[in-house]
């Protein structure tokens, strides 16, 4: 693995805006675009940039020939939200929540519909990012003891998938709380799960990071957690919810944390990545962020989702920016 990739280099790394504006609108036909998932040229089967991501409506995805300028593709997956894509053996594994509660209204004569809840995980592959396999069922929320805490159905959410020894570990989301005022879903937990095979089932759920009264990050709720594994250890980037006494409010910020393990999670000696903006359309919340490093550039890219206040404060835009991150000593960042 390269050089760059340790918990010291990655705790000098300085995070940059690419744009005032986001790379990828919200438009009327596709509202409040969050949870980006993405590949690199070299990580795809034709040497494009990939993109997924979610709207009301279901699960997006996008192509791009230099990772600004995204034109979309085709929508994959209904009420599929919270998209995370691994690699494996030329294979190419889109896991997703399955979110279908009003659906499944029309489907009660199906049973093995009938029999899952409402949110669910699910896994499909392809060998092109064109055509992909049918749904597999990988975890099911009403699995987890505390998917269902505060809430009355259980919800998981956000899976990321890595490979270790013995099979697989299972990062997710699990239940989530309602920000009064602003009626911002955000998730409660960060949690895992074990499995000897890539689509499960998955067991041993436990929690990792949860909010916490005197955590100036986290004290309302953990929010959407990406974890990256580096040569020795885990980073995780927290899209964490806090009450701001000054202002009176809630508000998010993307915080960096480190792991030997990736069990045992801490914030970085400057744990802000990015805090919300004053103005603009990130003005209301940080929401989901997927982070990757870029070898032949010596960089880091973050896509992120976030939203601003649109006609009333419960009601709300979400586009996809961009963050660069490089170690200032190095050469400046790309430019396309």
């Amino acid at each position: 693995m390269d050089d760059d990739l340790t918990l010291a280099k990655l705790e000098q790394v300085s995070w940059y805006p690419f744009s005032d504006e986001p790379m990828i609108h919200s438009q009327w036909y596709m509202p409040r675009l969050c949870d980006p998932c993405f590949l690199f040229p070299e990580q795809s089967p034709d040497g494009k940039w990939h993109l997924f991501a979610h709207t009301w409506v279901g699960l997006e995805h996008f192509s791009s020939a230099n990772g600004i300028v995204w034109e979309p593709l085709k929508m994959i997956e209904v009420r599929g939200h919270s998209p995370f894509i691994h690699m494996e053996d030329g294979v190419w594994y889109l896991f997703y929540e399955k979110h279908d509660n009003f659906l499944q209204r029309f489907n009660r004569r199906n049973k093995e519909v009938r029999d899952l809840s409402s949110s669910r995980f699910e896994v499909r592959s392809s060998t092109d990012l064109v055509l992909f396999s049918e749904p597999k069922v990988v975890l099911d929320a009403s699995e987890v003891p505390f998917a269902s805490d505060g809430l009355e159905h259980p919800r998981i959410s956000r899976p990321e998938v890595f490979k270790v020894e013995g099979g697989y570990r299972l990062y997710f989301g699990a239940s989530h709380i309602v920000l009064e005022g602003t009626k911002q879903k955000v998730t409660r937990y960060f949690a895992t799960a074990t499995s000897s095979n890539l689509a499960g089932p998955y067991a041993g759920e436990r929690i990792l990071l949860a909010p916490e009264v005197d955590n100036p990050y986290r004290n309302m709720a953990t929010g959407s957690v990406k974890v990256v594994r580096l040569s020795d250890g885990f980073a995780a980037f927290d899209c964490a919810f806090h009450w701001n006494r000054e202002k009176e409010r809630n508000e998010s910020a993307i915080i960096k944390m480190t792991s030997t393990d990736g069990i045992s999670f801490r914030p970085m000696s400057q744990p802000v990545m990015l805090s919300t903006p004053s103005e603009g359309w990130a003005s209301r919340f940080l929401t989901s962020c997927d982070v990757k490093y870029k070898k032949d550039e010596r960089c880091w890219y973050c896509y992120y989702s976030a939203n601003s206040r649109f006609l009333r404060e419960d009601h709300a835009q979400e586009s996809v920016g961009l963050l660069l991150g490089r170690i200032p000593a190095l050469r400046p960042f790309p430019t396309r």
